[in-house]
């Protein structure tokens, strides 16, 4: 089974309705992925917690802050395998709602970014199915973990499995067990070398793997898995380790994540057929956009078999899907760096963020504008060459509330004849494949490579 679509209206910012729709695995790395972004207060936490409000054995009460007050009335439709379910209040300006048609026997485990846990805690196991279970929206959002301390206890009868994926994100391997004070309160005892403590003095960003792992380890096929902000209180280097776990998971898993993180947007498995969507808080209310088929086959034309403009969705263009609205697009990285040094030449100032290192040449910049367009942002503008003048009346008829612009000068800077440069036999051959004569050497110089890096220091 699978989530395909969730709508709502009347909770918290939802003052209109919005939809969002949910990748479906295909076997393909990162395929199952969806990513919501958005700004702070935009109301990407607030999808979570309707994801979360379908589970439980009652249903939800939501409160006077959770209901929307142009509204008064919460309405969350679930669309899974083709059935509609929804969790609806009882009557405008009550607290009490109703599920209907819900199928308690298909589960959204649902991680929240507060991923504290009481560090002493009383004995109890609670396996997948009964967190599952016990999981209900809370009244408020907690800065706990619910049952997390009874989900160690389960995970211990099966720490194989459990530190075999940990393992794969730390870079050292932890040993750890729960053990019990003389007072009678059990705690999570850690072991770094020949030194140990408690779960007291476990530093954030290991509580926060201990959860996200949790989530996965005795996951199944075709389980729904929900994290929101997995990045929170982790070094670059491990978000990067746990979103290359997700990704893996998410060949036969939806996985749904909120974030903040530039990490955790991934051009080859949005092209792979995984959702990005932004959340947007325009001031009316909180509005979903979201990537169209189009707009992934035009993120695979950019991101594929440019050598001159990698970068095009590298780390910093990848940002660009946290800004705030009021996008610069620009030919190419020179034009990233010396505008800004021309405003102040003029004693003026750029009060807009360029996308990335530009987008990779004139003829590109429309395919720039159609995935900002489809992402909801409203203030964008491009400026060319003067040379590409002729490409800004298109421009204009095809985005006619973004504003398009040249320069007066053919270029940004002035530039030399380029000398002829001999030619020179490389490792691959025109279609970027290896010559054979160079295979064997490469793959002892890669062997020695993984060799040295995986070597123990």
């Amino acid at each position: 089974m699978a989530i395909e679509r969730v709508e709502i209206v009347g909770f918290r910012g939802f003052s209109t309705r919005q939809a969002l729709s949910f990748s479906v695995p295909n076997g393909d790395p990162g395929s199952g992925l969806t990513i919501i972004t958005g700004a702070n207060n935009s109301g990407k936490s607030s999808i979570i917690e309707c994801l979360k409000a379908r589970g439980g054995y009652q249903s939800p009460s939501f409160t006077v802050g959770a209901r929307n007050a142009a509204v008064d009335h919460v309405e969350i439709k679930y669309f899974i395998n083709g059935t509609e379910e929804r969790v609806v209040s009882l009557k405008k300006g009550s607290s009490e709602s109703k599920k209907v048609d819900v199928d308690g026997n298909f589960h959204i485990f649902v991680l929240p970014s507060r991923r504290a846990f009481e560090p002493f805690f009383g004995r109890g196991s609670h396996s997948r199915e009964q967190h599952l279970g016990n999981s209900h929206l809370s009244p408020q959002r907690s800065a706990m973990l619910g049952d997390f301390q009874y989900r160690l206890f389960n995970i211990l009868e099966n720490q194989e499995a459990f530190n075999k994926i940990l393992h794969r994100v730390l870079t050292f391997k932890p040993e750890w067990a729960i053990d019990q004070s003389d007072q009678g309160q059990y705690f999570l005892k850690f072991y770094n070398g020949e030194f140990s403590h408690t779960s007291d003095g476990m530093g954030e960003g290991v509580v926060s793997i201990f959860a996200i792992v949790d989530s996965l380890y005795d996951s199944k096929p075709n389980d729904v898995i929900v994290i929101d902000e997995p990045e929170l209180s982790l070094h670059p280097a491990l978000q990067k380790r746990v979103f290359h776990l997700l990704k893996e998971y998410s060949q036969d898993r939806q996985i749904i994540l909120s974030t903040h993180s530039p990490y955790f947007v991934d051009i080859p498995s949005i092209i792979n057929g995984a959702n990005l969507a932004r959340v947007v808080n325009t001031g009316k209310g909180t509005e979903i956009f979201q990537l169209s088929d189009t707009g992934r086959t035009i993120l695979d034309k950019l991101s594929k078999g440019n050598l001159y403009n990698p970068h095009t969705f590298g780390l910093d263009a990848r940002e660009l899907f946290f800004q705030e609205d009021g996008i610069i697009v620009v030919e190419g990285q020179e034009d990233v760096l010396l505008f800004p040094d021309i405003a102040n030449q003029l004693g003026t100032s750029i009060s807009a963020s360029f996308f990335g290192w530009g987008a990779g040449g004139a003829s590109n910049i429309s395919y720039i504008c159609y995935f900002l367009n489809e992402l909801g942002f409203k203030k964008v503008a491009g400026i060319l060459d003067g040379d590409k003048i002729d490409e800004i009346p298109q421009l204009r008829d095809d985005f006619p509330n973004y504003y398009f612009a040249h320069i007066s000068a053919d270029d940004i800077r002035t530039k030399q004849p380029r000398k002829e440069t001999r030619g020179v036999e490389g490792l691959l051959d025109s279609k970027r494949r290896i010559r054979d004569e160079h295979r064997e050497s490469t793959v002892n110089l890669l062997t020695e490579l993984n060799q040295f890096i995986s070597k123990q220091t």
